[in-house]
């Protein structure tokens, strides 16, 4: 195939072309879409059977249209896919037919591929079939209007969106079950299918949508797997250095941060592929995955009907060879590469001239929003330094409106003039010692960028205090922190490395001063080190529920809600063939419970460990001890 313009008359020819609907069975479905989108894809219906629901995806049947090996399948293939720019976008069929004659538009005949799937209660894939069907769709929903009918019973289609919802969710919980974190929100950050970050927040119909393409998607994907067809299967894997899903999501859910979560994705995820070769998909967390749901927007979707028509509708051979279909796959897959290298670049310089621009007029630094602000902090190190951000960094100090990223780059970050380093320095510090979780977030963040890790060594007191060192860039401070408990500990400890790089006042970790304790230390290991054995010693259960004894973690947590403290903080170190796990209760910012188990495996640390939480907060709450009103 090649790009090739397209004389007027083949598209008018399309244009003027009746649609025939009498061979093909007629579908109920509306469309859920953004407010100015006009090449509709696909539509949805839902009906409850007798062991769950049936849930119909309806797709604009735009291979039946266009003609195999026509001028518009070449300029479509060259360019791969529909484009958006900020107000408008670049289509991959001309606009008279992506936003008329192939769009699911309303109240109008369109010829469509149904892929029927019927799920058990569980939200199990039970059946698939797919349909040459054809749709009058019966309603245009915006993202915005079909929020507003899920929260009005008085409006038409209530019940049909609000059932859709019911199994939205279902499906969403069963996937994130399953280990998934592509499609599902984490920490707070919503991800799309390769675990990449979304800025806008979701509507909820938008996450109906997303459900039910997912579905759609790896529906078809495991039909085509199930009879061995290739097809362009979407592939996606992580790094060597990665995780496996389950965990990756724990790790991503206690990073908190968004520029945490999105920094730590970008180094374990690889971007995903097309390939008639199966792999599987990670972030999806399943062993098949494609897309199908959009022809009109993406070709890859538009190739992948071509040959699942022909297949299961037609009852034909596939029209494309594996090397056919791999030479399409190489070319998608390159193509968007060069697009994503082009828009990164245009929208790298379009930034940097901005800053430029910004830093040139400083008056401006002051109108700009906290996001804008952010990214002009990060964008003048590109460009310049610092320096002439100062003023107004100051004064966002002072009103403590600066993100943990932005306090990262004024640390870590050059100056021209030493000075300037001075003058945010005071600010920062009292801000620090305001807030010292800060201080461990600016430290992750720099570890995260630097890929390395913040390391600790801590002695223990015989007053029962904690004293500790922070160790980052093989560098500490002369003098440890301390507090009564670990973690007040840590957090100070980050402080004054802070401080330290500051104030140039970091020394290398063997001129660590332990005579700077004017107590005797009981030596223990560095944090990152081996820990010492837990000697497990039989519970008394005799205060505990069977509730609790059954699910100790998940009752430890309602526990916690119902007091209003804060969920449990779990670590964990291996020992040998175990694994210890601490489990944390805290009151404010100190320690109130703090528990060790071993357990073969994780899971079973952390049930032990919660149970023994239990044991004492329960005693806590009997002998009235409890420091809650």
């Amino acid at each position: 195939m090649a790009p090739s313009l397209i004389p007027h008359d083949e598209i008018n020819q399309l244009l003027q072309e009746p649609l025939n609907i009498d061979d093909r069975q007629q579908v109920l479905g509306f469309t859920i879409d953004g407010e100015t989108s006009k090449d509709l894809d696909d539509a949805l219906w839902i009906e409850p059977n007798q062991s769950g629901v049936i849930i119909s995806v309806h797709i604009a049947d735009v291979t039946a249209l266009v003609p195999p090996n026509s001028q518009l399948e070449q300029q479509a293939f060259s360019r791969v896919e529909t484009r958006y720019l900020a107000t408008s976008n670049n289509p991959m069929f001309p606009r008279q037919l992506s936003e008329d004659k192939l769009s699911l538009l309303e109240d109008k005949p369109r010829w469509t591929v149904t892929i029927r799937i019927t799920l058990d209660e569980a939200a199990n894939i039970k059946k698939t079939q797919l349909l040459s069907t054809h749709l009058n769709s019966i309603k245009k929903f915006s993202y915005v209007s079909a929020d507003k009918t899920l929260n009005d019973p008085s409006q038409p289609l209530f019940q049909v969106l609000r059932y859709c919802e019911l199994w939205a969710q279902k499906l969403a919980l069963k996937r994130q079950k399953g280990g998934a974190f592509g499609q599902s929100t984490i920490a707070g950050v919503s991800l799309d299918e390769e675990g990449r970050l979304i800025e806008t927040p979701l509507y909820h119909s938008q996450k109906i949508i997303q459900e039910f393409m997912v579905l759609a998607n790896t529906a078809v994907a495991s039909l085509a797997e199930e009879h061995r067809l290739p097809i362009l299967y979407r592939n996606h894997t992580a790094s060597a250095i990665a995780p496996e899903s389950k965990l990756l999501i724990e790790t991503l859910n206690n990073l908190g941060l968004p520029e945490l979560v999105r920094q730590r994705l970008q180094s374990w995820l690889n971007p995903a592929t097309y390939s008639p070769a199966l792999v599987g998909h990670f972030a999806m967390s399943v062993g098949a995955y494609t897309h199908f749901t959009s022809p009109i927007r993406r070709f890859a979707d538009y190739i992948n009907h071509r040959v699942l028509k022909a297949v299961f509708i037609e009852q034909k051979e596939s029209p494309y060879t594996v090397e056919e279909l791999q030479a399409i796959a190489k070319h998608i897959n390159d193509k968007r590469q060069e697009i994503k290298e082009k828009r990164n670049e245009h929208f790298r310089e379009e930034r940097l001239a901005k800053t430029v621009t910004i830093l040139n007029k400083k008056a401006n630094i002051t109108t700009l929003s906290d996001k804008e602000f952010s990214q002009i902090i990060k964008d003048s190190l590109k460009v310049s330094k610092l320096d002439k951000l100062v003023p107004e960094a100051q004064q966002r100090l002072e009103n403590r409106t600066l993100k943990p990223s932005d306090l990262y780059y004024l640390v870590f970050g050059e100056y021209e003039n030493p000075d300037n380093r001075t003058l945010i320095k005071d600010e920062l510090l009292n801000h620090l010692k305001e807030q010292p979780t800060l201080a461990t977030q600016i430290l992750q963040i720099a570890a995260t960028i630097g890929q390395t890790t913040v390391d600790y060594l801590d002695k223990k007191m015989t007053s029962g205090k904690f004293a500790f060192w922070t160790v980052f860039d093989e560098k500490t401070t002369s003098q440890p922190s301390i507090a009564s408990n670990k973690q007040t500990a840590r957090h100070q400890s980050n402080c004054n490395w802070l401080q330290g790089k500051l104030e140039d006042k970091l020394q290398e970790v063997t001129a660590i001063d332990q005579t700077a304790l004017n107590d005797k230390i009981i030596e223990e290991s560095p944090v990152s080190a081996p820990a010492t054995v837990v000697n497990e010693e039989p519970l008394d259960l005799s205060t505990v529920s069977s509730e609790a004894i059954n699910n100790p973690i998940a009752y430890l947590h309602t526990t916690l809600q119902r007091l209003k403290l804060k969920n449990p903080v779990y670590s964990y170190n291996k020992i040998d063939d175990q694994w210890r796990c601490c489990c944390q209760v805290q009151w404010l910012d100190e320690i109130l419970i703090e528990t060790e188990a071993l357990g073969q495996n994780k899971k079973e640390g952390k049930t032990q460990a919660s149970l023994k939480a239990i044991i004492e907060l329960e005693n806590y709450v009997v002998n009235e001890e409890f420091p809650i009103e």
